[in-house]
Parts: structure tokens; sequence; C-alpha cells
């Protein structure tokens, strides 16, 4: 007889999630639906005079007939300034409709900024946990460009401390975007390192989320399929840019980790990504590509009949050979000295992993000496090969 499920939560506060190549066009018809007439536009500034925002821009125009406000979010990863420059300027519109279009730092930006329309105060006044926020009234929609953050369907998001080393964590079922828009044709512009190291970005929230401590029967099957997916079609969208299928299939399997890990947490190689990007300016795809390999080598005996899921989605006899294997063909096997180049350095990264949260939800319970080794580890390329690991 099968055993009972474990308890569980599972939380998914997104209402819909609309998936076609070329599906940006569908904009129109949903905005028209929503009955709005303010409509704002966020975007990273890589989208700045493009002809995607030209789109944008006669699309919202048409369906509300005003025209709509536009906001380009900075190329670096956001901060409280990002944010509140952003949060001013949607204060200053008003609006009933705000279109996120960009990777998760546009997406971050603008569901941060967004709650601070409702709840008046400084950005990192409304980062943690637990708290409970006043919903703003406007619909939100998401467009991620690239498969990586997952931000279209999570009620979290992250951003920096201006002018220091703090990341700051931000999470209410207010923020989560009402509608995601997944067009993979509008990832085809992105660069080749953007596409490895957002996609083992996702790779990362997939198998983290499958193997938490807080994983259960709702979030694996997610977890599990965007596994599966990104093993097969990640390589190939980053060695062919323009594939429809593999830039399909990694936009929703980036979406399905996301909805796995808003419920499920993460693990050690998030731990460790963030001190990286806080401390050392780590992009933060590239960070969890630098970690996983090794954590994945620490946590395999601990993982149960898990491991050897993990490792048939990856193709290979081991979790982590086959992470290996495939930060290889991403040509992101790094040596985590071209940014962290001392050991009193690696130390305080240790040190700051240690603290985050994300450290109980990891399958085997590290402690400072780990983190270290795991670290240590980390200096070495695998070549493709299993992470040697001094524990």
């Amino acid at each position: 007889m099968q055993e009972a499920p474990q308890p569980f939560s599972f939380v998914h506060s997104n209402r819909r999630v609309i998936s076609a190549w070329g599906g940006i066009d569908k904009l129109t018809d949903l905005v028209k639906e929503a009955g709005v007439t303010r409509p704002v536009a966020v975007m990273d500034a890589f989208f700045k005079d493009s002809e995607l925002a030209a789109r944008i821009l006669e699309m919202l125009h048409g369906a509300t007939g005003a025209r709509p406000s536009f906001h380009f979010v900075p190329a670096h990863e956001p901060d409280t300034d990002t944010v509140e420059a952003c949060a001013a300027m949607l204060a200053g519109a008003n609006p009933d409709l705000i279109v996120a279009i960009g990777g998760g730092s546009a997406m971050d930006t603008a569901k941060i900024a967004r709650l601070l329309l409702s709840n008046p105060g400084s950005t990192e006044a409304i980062s943690g946990f637990g708290k409970t926020f006043k919903p703003h009234a406007s619909l939100l929609i998401a467009v991620p460009t690239t498969a990586g953050t997952g931000s279209e369907v999570s009620e979290s998001a992250i951003a920096g401390k201006a002018n220091s080393d703090i990341k700051l964590i931000f999470r209410s079922p207010e923020m989560t975007p009402q509608i995601a828009l997944l067009d993979g044709s509008l990832s085809v512009s992105a660069p080749a390192m953007v596409t490895a190291a957002s996609g083992y970005d996702a790779v990362t929230h997939s198998v983290e989320a499958y193997v938490s401590r807080a994983s259960s029967v709702m979030s694996d099957p997610f977890a599990e399929s965007a596994m599966r997916l990104l093993g097969r079609w990640l390589p190939i969208a980053y060695r062919e840019p323009t594939h429809q299928a593999a830039r399909t299939w990694c936009l929703i399997a980036s979406c399905q980790a996301a909805i796995a890990f808003n419920s499920a947490n993460l693990g050690l190689a998030h731990a460790i990504a963030a001190p990286l990007g806080a401390m050392h300016h780590v992009p933060h795809g590239l960070a969890n590509a630098l970690a996983l390999p090794a954590i994945a080598a620490y946590n395999e005996a601990s993982m149960g009949p898990k491991a050897a899921v993990v490792a048939s989605a990856f193709g290979t006899p081991s979790a982590a050979l086959g992470l290996s294997r495939l930060r290889l063909s991403l040509d992101l096997d790094l040596s985590l000295d071209g940014f962290v180049a001392t050991d009193e350095a690696r130390e305080k990264v240790a040190q700051a992993a240690m603290k985050s949260g994300q450290v109980r939800m990891n399958p085997r319970q590290a402690t400072i000496e780990d983190m270290r080794a795991i670290l240590e580890s980390m200096r070495v390329p695998t070549g493709g090969a299993v992470p040697g690991l001094a524990i």
C-alpha cells in the first residue's frame, strides 16, 4: 500500500500563464479585455529605442487610446535606487496597467516598485518575509525575455541595498504578476552568455526545488519537468539561438521551476550565489553555475531516491556529473578564482552564505567547514567531470 503523502503548503498566486511563439501580439487583446486606460511599460534598458519598445508603444496605445509611459531599468542588477526611481515614475503615471518586459532585473524592479505605490515608505522597509501588504489595483503583466529567473510567476524579488553589499529579499503574494506571457521569440536576441547563465539559473531553481526539504507532491512535478526540459533544450538554445522549440521549452521550464521554488524554496547554491553577487558582482546565473555541480556532489548521498531522478534528467549516472557536463556545454565551467581571488574573500563569502535561510532547506545540513570545502571545490573547473570535494 502506498504511504500517505507528507504534509505540504503549496503557493501559486499567479492567475494565468500564456505561451505562444509571437505571443507578444496577444498583449493588445489582453489589455482590451482588462479595460484599462493608463498603461505603463517597464523594460530593460537593453530595449530602449528598439523595435520591441516601438511595438509595445503601438499596442498599448491602440488598446487603451492613451499614450503609454515608459521606464527603462538600468543594465545592472536592481538596487534600492533603481526601484525607487521606477516607483517615482509609476506614482506620477498613476497606472492601472503595468507591463514588465525583460529579464529578472526589469520584472523584479517593476514588482517591488508597484508594491511601493500602495505601501508608501522606503524600499528597504518593505523587504523581508511575513509582512502583510495592501495590494495595488493595477493589472501587472510580466513578459520574460530570458529563460531564467521565473520572476513572471513568483511572489519574490531581490534588490541590493544601494552603496552596500547587502541583498534585500522581498516576498508577498501581492507582488506576483497576474498574467505571465511567454514568447520564445523575444529571447532570440539575448546574447549567448545571457542565454547560458540565465538558463543555468533556471536549472538551479529546478534542481534545488526538487531536492529541498520543503519540496512536496505538488512542487515535485513542476521541478522534475523543468529539469528534464532544460537538460534537453538549454544546450540547443545556446548553440542555435533561433531554434523555436528550444527557446519555447526553456521559457516554459523556467516558469515551471519558479512555480516549484515559490513553495519549495532553494538550497546551498543560492545561499552562495547571493554573497557572490552582493560582494563580488558575479551575475546571478553564473554564480549558480559556479556552485551547483559541487553542491550536487555534496548533496547526492542525502537526496535519497531523488538522486537517480536528477541524474536521469540530465542523462548521466549521477546528478553531479550531469550538472557538470551541462555547465561545460554552456561554456560556464570557470574557476571561482576569477571572481573571488583570496582566502580572506572566500571566507567572507562562506560566512555570509551560512546566514542564508536557504541553508536549512538544503537536503544535507551544511556546516561552515562544509561551506569552505564547497567554495574550495569551486576554484577548480571540472572539464565536465564530477567535482572533487574534500569532505
